[in-house]
């Protein structure tokens, strides 16, 4: 049997079901809804955008002139709000808090991994010397929630988690000041993550909104700070363009030139300028 055709009338009914549905769909998605999809999006962007960053590291096995601290910020950060989603569904039994879990868990993957390739690529003994600085730091926050959980009662070390977690907020948004100075010291602004400092400067703007939505301060404040940090870097990331070291080269490995070889201009004897006198016997 042929296929029935189709009418005009059965056209206007389908397309007329599909504008209904549109509409529905519309009216649902509020601009709150659209603010709470942009700011797990903005999420993702500023855990991944390191990415291209630390490959680089891993190209020429250096880390130039960067400084660990945005990196360790997205590994303990991710992983305190991750924790602190986890205790507080546990203990209240609300849903609502494992959305924390969901929009932090790859930044406490890709930032544990970051962290570890900055490790394993510095040549620097004062970005090492850092590094070490801010694991002692995590060291000893997580040993204070520890000893908080064993003391106090359990809705007390929730609160205290949550403060943590929102210290650390503040911490990652002022981590992207570290290599400032270094930049107006050099003029040359190659030790800012560019892509980094511009995911932190439009998360935080998105996020400022929903805290204002919120009308919550703890929100509000640490995002104020990350768009005000970012902006900075990225003011000085224009003003004075970096230039990335070459590959294989020993400044940029974090070692002295190798002493120029003799040859048969060499003079045998220092020349009168550089004569060195001898110590007494």
């Amino acid at each position: 049997t042929a296929a029935p055709a189709i009418t005009d009338g059965t056209w206007s009914a389908w397309r007329g079901s599909q504008w209904a549905y549109l509409k529905t769909l519309g009216a649902q998605l509020t601009f709150a809804a659209v603010i709470k999809l942009l700011c797990m999006l903005s999420n993702v962007l500023v855990q991944v955008s390191p990415l291209p960053q630390v490959w680089r590291w891993q190209g020429r096995q250096c880390t130039g002139e960067a400084d660990a601290a945005p990196y360790i910020s997205i590994a303990f950060g991710g992983c305190q709000w991750c924790f602190y989603g986890v205790f507080a569904y546990l203990l209240t039994g609300r849903s609502g808090f494992l959305i924390l879990v969901h929009s932090n868990c790859l930044g406490a993957v890709l930032g544990s991994y970051y962290a570890l390739a900055f490790f394993q690529n510095c040549r620097y003994d004062k970005a090492r010397g850092s590094l070490q600085t801010y694991a002692s730091a995590v060291a000893a926050l997580v040993f204070l929630q520890a000893s908080a959980m064993c003391v106090l009662p359990l809705e007390r070390a929730l609160f205290l988690s949550g403060l943590v977690a929102s210290f650390c907020s503040l911490l990652g948004a002022l981590s992207m000041l570290v290599c400032v100075p270094a930049a107006l010291e050099s003029c040359n602004s190659r030790g800012i993550p560019g892509l980094l400092v511009s995911a932190n400067f439009v998360s935080g703007a998105v996020w400022l909104a929903c805290g204002y939505m919120l009308a919550d301060p703890l929100v509000m404040g640490p995002n104020a700070v990350a768009v005000v940090a970012s902006a900075v870097c990225i003011f000085f990331k224009v003003r004075y363009p970096g230039d990335e070291p070459a590959l294989g080269g020993t400044a940029a490995m974090g070692k002295q030139p190798a002493a120029t070889e003799a040859t048969e201009a060499t003079p045998l004897a220092p020349l009168a300028g550089d004569m060195v006198p001898l110590a007494p016997r």
